[in-house]
């Protein structure tokens, strides 16, 4: 057997696990598709981490970078940029086996901590796919002086409008109900800003020039009116498609929408040695909540794999 504990996602769920089963002296491997930071280091490397005890008026890859640090210098092996493909459990041999595109791994328990960041949900508009639709903001300096659309409700699109504003962009943002889905603070921030917001609007087509963004084509979804306006760049802040081809071929009993794993008090999925921590879990999609769980997750793995005369 490769390793005591597998875990699949290298964000702050991930590494908290990892920790957690170092400091029990397990042989511990962290595997992700991407950087090991998770969206901090992936998704939202400039947003200012405002929740987190300890961090303070630091950006979610600062964040990120003293998280990797930390559990690379108690040892543990990460492996990055490596996807998952599948992960099932041999009963014969009472071990839990990994593959990725990259190798394959066995283990005596897998915590599963791949977030809910899948792939960006689309708009299913026409121009879609034209240069400068984005669906990430990396950093929002690179757009200063450029006139910005975004489309979204959420924290999310909130915060990469407020982020531009605050670059010196341009920009707008459009949401299709008449009022925004973020938190307090964000609708605070935003309120503030110089952000204009269009209230139920939606976009109706994205026209283009060269294979680039050039107008966008929008509506009014109460009064029906259309409007075409020049950007620079739009951002599709509209949500992630759930990771529900994978749970599915994993065969880990989740909810009805496929969009979370069902875990029960000591984080034990439906597959015997596998656990799952953090946003996937769909409890509160935010990094206090995933370094609790993630650690939770890490000791309940510990318990399983050694059976200590305590537990």
């Amino acid at each position: 057997m490769d390793y005591d504990l597998i875990v699949v996602g290298g964000g702050p769920a991930g590494l908290s696990a990892a920790l957690t089963s170092v400091c029990y002296k397990l042989k511990t491997l962290v595997i992700d598709a991407a950087s090991a930071g998770g969206a901090p280091t992936n998704n939202f490397p400039w947003k200012i981490v405002d929740n987190t005890l300890g961090f303070r008026n630091m950006t979610g890859k600062q964040v990120a970078d003293i998280f990797v640090g930390h559990i690379k210098e108690e040892g543990v092996e990460i492996k990055e940029n490596e996807s998952i493909e599948n992960i099932t459990r041999d009963d014969a041999a009472d071990e839990i086996l990994v593959e990725t595109n990259k190798n394959k791994y066995t283990a005596k328990a897998v915590i599963i901590t791949i977030g809910v960041l899948g792939k960006p949900r689309k708009a299913n508009v026409q121009g879609e796919n034209l240069n400068g639709v984005n669906y990430t903001l990396t950093d929002p300096n690179l757009y200063a002086n450029k006139k910005i659309l975004v489309a979204g409700g959420g924290d999310t699109a909130v915060e990469w409008a407020v982020g531009l504003a605050q670059a010196g962009a341009e920009t707008t943002i459009m949401h299709r109900k008449d009022v925004f889905r973020a938190n307090e603070k964000n609708q605070n921030d935003i309120s503030q800003s110089k952000v204009k917001i269009l209230w139920n609007t939606e976009t109706k087509e994205i026209l283009g020039e060269n294979n680039r963004v050039k107008k966008v084509i929008f509506a009014n979804n109460l009064t029906n009116e259309t409007k075409t306006e020049e950007f620079d760049e739009i951002f599709l802040a509209l949500g992630n498609v759930p990771h529900s081809d994978f749970l599915e071929k994993i065969k880990v009993k989740t909810d009805e929408r496929k969009m979370k794993i069902i875990v029960d008090e000591t984080m034990r999925t439906s597959i015997k040695g596998i656990f799952a921590a953090g946003d996937i879990t769909q409890k509160w999609l935010k990094i206090p909540e995933a370094i609790g769980e993630g650690g939770y997750a890490g000791i309940c793995a510990y318990k399983y794999i050694k059976n200590p005369y305590w537990a």
